[in-house]
């Protein structure tokens, strides 16, 4: 059994494992009830969450299309052979608009627009149906901008890391010297406290997050180059 067969396996375990926890929480009623306490709990941490939970659920999905691929491969005639095909037709029919990387970030952007509408923000936290289609669209938002970023390149992460950096930072800032709230559910000093965490989040982003990937992209290419290189006679 190789190595790269055994990195497989754990990273396809350790996915399937977090997606599971972030799963449990995101159903907990005790959990939701402490996000929704203060604006800056429900956008950095249930935001987050969800966001999270959006990009495992599609690495989740491929792992099981492999074992649906695998399994079809020894049932073609009987019924579960059947509904395997099709799920698999379905899941290779989504992956397929990756080709057009554009129109995910057209829908998560659309999504995360509409629900940061105050009015629509306010109408969601007082009925229970609505915000529930709320935390679904921030799990699609996930979904689709992992999408979006693999389909797109390394230009399009550094793009959305210095992008997704600079909005939080002007949110942030907003946020924190507001003084009247802009979601009526929730107090100016929890409006000011979310800005203080965006900010955090943005240094955080800046400081570790982007040198990090920064040097893992650049060690990534000087092996590239090294096993590329003529041997020297």
């Amino acid at each position: 059994m190789s190595p790269n067969f055994i990195n497989r396996n754990i990273r396809s375990y350790v996915i399937i494992t977090s997606f599971t926890i972030l799963t449990l929480m995101s159903i907990q009623p005790a959990f939701l009830e402490f996000t929704e306490r203060d604006l800056a709990y429900h956008m950095v941490i249930e935001h987050t969450l969800f966001f999270f939970l959006g990009v495992l659920s599609v690495q989740v999905s491929e792992i099981i299309l492999k074992l649906l691929v695998s399994s079809n491969s020894k049932r073609k005639t009987d019924l579960k052979g059947t509904l395997i095909l099709f799920w698999t037709k379905f899941l290779r029919t989504i992956f397929s608009v990756n080709r057009y990387g554009y129109v995910w970030i057209i829908i998560a952007s659309a999504l995360l627009a509409f629900w940061h509408i105050p009015s629509v923000f306010d109408f969601a936290q007082s009925h229970e149906q609505v915000h529930i289609a709320q935390h679904i669209s921030f799990v699609v938002v996930g979904a689709v901008s992992f999408l979006a970023v693999r389909s797109l390149g390394e230009s399009f992460k550094l793009f959305a890391l210095f992008a997704l950096n600079g909005i939080m930072g002007l949110a942030g800032l907003m946020f924190s010297v507001l003084d009247k709230p802009v979601y009526l559910f929730y107090s100016v000093n929890s409006h000011n406290n979310t800005g203080t965490w965006m900010l955090i989040m943005c240094i955080i982003l800046l400081v570790i997050v982007l040198p990090f990937y920064l040097i893992k992209r650049a060690l990534f290419y000087s092996r590239i180059r090294q096993d590329s290189s003529p041997a020297d006679y």
